[in-house]
Order: C-alpha cells, then structure tokens, then sequence
C-alpha cells in the first residue's frame, strides 16, 4: 500500500469533500529508523462514511482514536485510521480532519464500519457534546449520568466545579 494510492482512493470517494489534502512524512526508531508516510485532509460529514468505506475497501483498516477539541466556533474531530492495517510494509497512516460548527454538532457514526469507533465517539459526545447519528450505544461511559456539562468545551457553562486542568504549553499560550 502505498500512500498515493490511499490519497487517490480519498480523491475518489470524498471528491471536492476532501479539502487541503497533503502528505506528510517523518522519521521513527533510533536503533532502526524508518520513514513513515502520512496522509491529512480535510473532510465534510456527509463524505466521512463513504470515504471511510472507500479506504476499508483498500485494505485492512483500523480505527485508533477520533482525538477532539474546542476549537473556538467549532469543534475539530481528528479521525486517526491506518490503512493496510498488520500488513508487511504495507500501513499508510490517515488522518481525517473534520470541523464541526457548535450549532450543528452532528456528524454520522462509524460504528456500522468499524464497530471498536463506539468508545470513542460515545467519549466525544460526552467531553464535547458530539451527537454521532447511528451509534449503536450512546449511554454515558466515562462521565456519571447526571453530569450535562462538556468538560472539555471552553463555553460550557455548566462545568461549574469540575477540574480545568492545562498543561505547560497551553499555559504558554495563554500568555500566563
């Protein structure tokens, strides 16, 4: 597998969808470095889940982590995949970056696709407010029931006592 061939499966299947396509490389490993090459773009919702197919389609595919964040008027989802998952050689690293307006934070689920998606979109609906359409199970899993509030969301103003924690370069960022 090869990362150009990954970039023109996404081309295909998400069309004008996919936005600021490009790929990235960088080295791993110390004792025996080694190149690995990635692919980031940008996605739509409506083209998250035939682009997805289109890459499982490829080749063995696996889900990591759908990493997000507070991005201002937004909330950014960072879909992490390895295509040609536990093939020799042959894993292409993707990244699909999808930005979710706050007053439409709705965004189809992967669960129907990749069944292990569900702890991880059940964790962004909780922390940030994500409704994912077609999850198979959407009950609390990290958070207790009666807790409404988003706790990584800066404009939920529910949190009320819970725990703001930052780390040292957020801190930088701050200006503090």
């Amino acid at each position: 597998m090869t990362v150009d061939k990954v970039l023109d499966m996404l081309r295909t299947s998400a069309g004008e969808a996919l936005t600021d396509p490009e790929l990235r490389s960088r080295t791993v490993g110390v004792a025996r470095p080694q190149e690995i090459k990635e692919v980031w773009a940008g996605i739509s919702g409506q083209a998250l889940v035939p682009a997805v197919r289109a890459l499982a389609d490829l080749a063995p595919l696996h889900l990591s982590v759908i990493s997000g964040r507070d991005a201002g008027e937004d909330i950014e989802l960072l879909y992490h995949l390895t295509v040609g998952y536990g093939t020799e050689g042959g894993e292409v690293l993707v990244t699909l970056r999808l930005m979710l307006p706050k007053t439409a934070l709705r965004v189809p689920s992967l669960c129907g696709l990749i069944p292990g998606a569900e702890t991880t979109e059940r964790e962004k609906r909780e922390f940030l407010g994500v409704a994912f359409e077609g999850i198979t199970d959407d009950r609390n899993l990290f958070l207790p029931d009666d807790v409404t509030a988003h706790p990584w969301r800066a404009d939920d103003e529910e949190i009320g006592g819970m725990v703001r924690r930052t780390v040292k370069w957020e801190e930088r960022n701050a200006g503090t």
